[in-house]
């Protein structure tokens, strides 16, 4: 699966759970976990504060990312690690660099 149909899987989440937060940009990149297992971590940067994701919402976003990626089993691009940073945390800091 390429970067961007995980990018697209995790907007679509995001936007069901937290559809009133703008998100920035979604960050996506593969690499191997400690076991050489294909994991992906996925970087969803919005505008807001942490506090307007509350933490039922960011389970389910999760769950769907999961349900997603697993829903293409012949493209499975590895198991997703979700990271949820606020525009505000990164500063001047370009979110592509993130």
């Amino acid at each position: 699966m390429d970067e961007q149909k995980i990018r697209e899987i995790a907007e679509v989440a995001f936007k069901r759970h937290f559809g009133n937060v703008e998100i920035v940009r979604i960050n996506v990149k593969p690499r191997l976990g400690l076991d050489d297992d294909p994991v992906v971590d996925i970087k969803i940067i919005y505008k807001g504060k942490y506090e307007q994701l509350n933490p039922a919402g960011l389970l389910c976003v999760n769950d769907d990312v999961h349900s997603g990626l697993d829903a293409h089993p012949e493209q499975y691009p590895g198991w997703p690690l979700l990271h949820f940073i606020s525009k505000s945390d990164i500063g001047r800091r370009d979110p592509a660099k993130i």
